[in-house]
């Protein structure tokens, strides 16, 4: 049965009637845009590409129909149009083909936030529709002739609401004035730059009556697509009834019993004809304002005209029977049911009547005919049965299956796709006459192992879940998937982080020294106690020694479990980067057009995976990297050439693991690299350091001056960030995310850029401090040194020295303080002194409030394994301005 539809424009507030559309519809949405992203800025696309273009904008109309979402399925099918020509070879996705698909999906994401946040559905712009159906047209329009084009086309429009009901004599054949009707259109369209209605009206002109009614259905829906860019009436509604006046129904329900037959007995080796049959007849349904008829018709054409595809033979084996029923049900009930334009399958259809259930998974797709069939075999004293299929190693085994089935005198009623399972396990629905302990001794009989047939259960009672089937030969199940809803996802996580927090309070709790140090104690009283009492004190002591023993044991597997269920929630956090590098292509793209340059963008190490909520941080700091990349590392192509470089620049942007939980981002150029005799200048014309000062700096300490806040050599102001401005809030989001920037730079040879991050954002490995008897908590990624005592001697080398007990409000500490160095603003050490440093150990880290995230030096917040809260500091707040 096909899905309820949420209202039009209810957005999020329809999710309660209908939350399972709703959550698919948002996380398929955002995987096809992001890889129509991905492909688009791949630069221009083969075949293969031009498919996965296509069938992601199919997609999203579809999902877009399905919630009445009128505003992106007009963008989506525009594109979806340019990309039919492309598959035909008619149109190249490069160039401006390539900024209009761009300008499309940044237009569906905004539809798609605003559904998903309630809003009323956006309609489509008029502009972005112009462009769009201009290179559907066969034309490139620039985008600034948006205005233009559509001036022309509304002219267009209003000459088609006028002309186009003059050729409907041209359904019932051959006819002269129709003909030049037709011509002269051709003509218009030609001069109108309507290239596709010019030939459209081209075959009409000398059409004969075996292919003028396809054709007028053709124009049809070309003078929709040119209603609804220009915004105006093109006299399809009167150019269809006229049609229907000349013909009637074509033949339609003929037709549409004709297509049901080829669908439901039809296979991959002839689906091609299936899906001409169905075209034809689809195209004729257009013609005659067969709403209803044409939607189901081309369903088949979709999927029948893709037999190869995996996605397709599936969605056959699924909606076969059903397509089918539902071509004969509107094929009986005439015009009017052709024409609507929704036709749910009928009720009667889809539940059974009889006092004999048939399971729910069967009802859609058994039919009246077996209904019937199922109700007398059960009068007559025979069974219903369900038996999911195994793997079929070809058509010898299918066929043996087959023979066994027929000769225990089984009867095969219908088949479907077994609900939930993954991955997809066919049941057969089955009419026998001996009972369930026969029968099921029968196929062990025949089939021991289960392979082929693994159980045979009756059909009213609940079959448990079905073994996955064995694989093939040479087939693998590394490439199964499973979709989550992430709240559910989200869940688990926070389970996790309970569940550890629980596991590290038992692991302190046996590691204390009181703890490991009680046996001794007892056996130390027991030696000035009475001899009974001493022994029965020993003997308690050597109890609590193997029970600390046990408890030890216990321990240390539980600590390995916490380590690999952490290694395994990882998988559901993390996320690969390909999303985020897709986007970087564009903005390189975008920058080097409007400064002049020329610039490639390599990307390697997509699919290293990173935490979720990481990536979210680090798409801004990324694109601005790779806008100063662009706009102030390289040179201009003139410029290079002298250099005896190549014009085309190249900006590299990379990730690789680190180890087992790091991840390293580059972001690099092969530009001039960084001008350290401009950044001093530009420095002690600030203020920052003296002249003596900057000429004693070394390269890290020349690079850390671009991360001072609003630092730039520019002397005027960029629409676009040169090198060096807000490095500042780069390195604070980098900070943030738990990790590290760092720079590095040759003159003539380029400048990268490494963000040195954690594979995970709810773990953190902390040196914990106590400040007056109070936890606290510093990254261990940021920390150099710690220096003790005797040590201090070299804290004198630092530049910085911060009391972190002054800074917090706390007295002064008793003792002498130890020295943290760490990492600071650019990669400078920093010294935080601090009373008392007590140990490492990894944080488990929770959402910081608003409140607190907004103080400076506070970068989050943790809870160690016995409960307390720990607040975990950030250094670059406690340097000094």
């Amino acid at each position: 049965a096909p899905r309820r539809r949420a209202a039009p424009g209810t957005g999020r507030r329809a999710m309660s009637a209908d939350d399972e559309l709703w959550q698919e519809f948002a996380a398929e949405s955002e995987e096809h845009l992001d890889r129509i992203e991905q492909v688009l800025a791949a630069g221009a696309a083969d075949r293969a590409a031009v498919d996965v273009l296509f069938r992601a904008f199919h997609s999203l109309k579809g999902m877009s129909g399905a919630l009445d979402a009128g505003g992106m399925l007009a963008v989506a099918h525009r594109c979806e149009d340019i990309l039919g020509l492309a598959r035909q070879g008619r149109i190249t996705v490069a160039g401006e083909v390539t900024q209009a698909l761009i300008a499309a999906v940044d237009r569906l994401r905004q539809q798609r936030a605003a559904l998903l946040g309630g809003e009323p559905d956006q309609a489509a712009p008029t502009a972005l529709l112009a462009r769009l159906g201009a290179l559907a047209e066969g034309g490139v329009a620039p985008p600034g002739a948006a205005a233009n084009a559509r001036s022309g086309l509304s002219i267009l429009a209003e000459v088609m609401r006028k002309v186009v009901p003059g050729l409907a004599p041209l359904a019932a054949g051959p006819d002269q004035g129709a003909a030049t009707i037709a011509r002269d259109l051709a003509e218009l369209a030609r001069k109108s730059d309507a290239g596709r209605l010019a030939l459209l009206f081209d075959a009409m002109s000398t059409a004969t009556d075996a292919v003028a009614l396809p054709l007028l259905g053709e124009l049809c829906r070309r003078l929709e697509a040119l209603g609804a860019i220009a915004g105006e009436d093109t006299g399809v509604a009167v150019l269809q009834r006229a049609v229907a006046a000349c013909v009637g129904d074509a033949d339609m329900p003929a037709r549409l019993h004709e297509v049901a037959s080829r669908v439901e007995a039809g296979t991959a080796a002839d689906a091609d004809a299936t899906a001409c049959a169905a075209s034809e007849a689809a195209a004729i349904a257009s013609a005659l304002g067969l709403a209803g008829a044409e939607a189901l018709l081309l369903t088949v054409v979709d999927l029948w005209d893709r037999p190869h595809e995996p996605d397709a033979l599936a969605a056959m084996d699924v909606q076969r029977v059903n397509l089918a029923q539902r071509l004969r049900a509107i094929a009986a009930g005439g015009i009017a049911a052709m024409a609507a334009p929704d036709h749910p399958v009928p009720e009667d259809a889809r539940r059974d009547a009889s006092p004999h259930p048939i399971p729910e998974s069967f009802a859609d797709t058994l039919g009246a005919e077996g209904r019937r069939r199922v109700a007398e075999a059960i009068a007559a004293g025979r069974r219903l049965y369900r038996a999911p299929l195994g793997v079929l190693g070809g058509a010898a085994e299918e066929t043996a299956l087959l023979q066994w089935l027929a000769s225990q005198g089984v009867e095969t009623v219908g088949s479907s796709t077994r609900p939930g399972s993954d991955p997809a396990t066919l049941e057969l629905l089955l009419l026998a006459e001996g009972d369930p302990a026969t029968l099921e001794a029968a196929r062990a009989a025949f089939d021991p192992a289960g392979r082929l047939i693994p159980r045979i259960l009756p059909a009213i009672e609940a079959a448990p879940e079905a073994e996955p089937p064995r694989a093939a030969a040479g087939e693998t199940g590394a490439g199964a998937t499973l979709r989550i809803r992430r709240e559910a996802i989200d869940g688990i996580i926070a389970l996790e982080a309970e569940v550890r927090a629980a596991g590290l309070a038992v692991v302190e709790a046996v590691e204390q020294d009181a703890t490991r140090r009680l046996p001794g104690a007892i056996a130390d009283l027991a030696k000035g106690a009475p001899l009974a009492f001493g022994r029965e004190l020993l003997a308690v002591s050597e109890r609590v020694r193997l029970l600390q023993q046990q408890v030890q044991e216990a321990s240390s597997r539980l600590s390995l479990s916490l380590r690999q269920l952490d290694e395994a929630m990882i998988e559901l956090r993390v996320m690969p980067l390909a999303g985020v590098f897709g986007r970087m292509p564009r903005v390189a793209r975008a920058v080097a057009l409007a400064s002049g340059k020329e610039v490639e963008v390599d990307l390697s190490g997509g699919e290293v995976s990173i935490d979720r909520s990481l990536i979210e941080l680090l798409v801004d700091p990324l694109m601005h990297l790779v806008r100063n990349a662009v706009d102030h590392g390289v040179e201009a192509p003139a410029a290079r050439q002298a250099l005896g470089k190549p014009a085309r620049a190249t900006v590299r942007i990379s990730a690789a693991r680190r180890g087992a939980d790091r991840v390293c981002i580059t972001v690099a150029d092969d530009g001039g690299g960084i001008d350290r005799d401009a950044v001093l200048r530009t420095a002690v014309a600030r203020g920052l350091v003296t002249d003596a000062q900057g000429r004693a700096l070394d390269e890290p300490g020349v690079h850390a001056l671009l991360f001072r806040p609003g630092f730039s050599t520019r002397e005027e102001a960029s629409e676009i960030s040169g090198r060096g401005v807000g490095l500042d809030v780069v390195e604070e989001a980098v900070h943030r995310a738990g990790g590290k920037l760092t720079v590095a730079s040759r003159p003539g040879v380029g400048t990268e850029f490494v963000l040195d991050l954690p594979l995970s954002a709810a773990m953190a490995p902390v040196l914990l401090l106590d400040l007056c008897g109070h936890a606290y908590a510093l990254p261990a990624a940021r920390i150099e040194a710690v220096l003790h005592g005797s040590d201090h001697a070299a804290a004198g080398r630092l530049p910085r020295i911060v009391s972190l007990e002054a800074a917090l409000g706390f007295p002064p500490p008793d003792d002498p303080p130890s020295i943290v160095v760490v990492s600071g603003p650019g990669g400078q050490p920093l010294g935080l002194s601090v009373g008392r440093v007590s140990r490492r150990t990894d944080l488990l880290l929770r959402p910081l409030h608003p409140a607190l995230s907004a103080l400076p030096g506070i970068g989050g917040v943790g809870v160690l394994g016995t409960g307390e809260p720990v607040i975990v500091l950030e250094p670059d707040g406690f340097a000094p301005d």
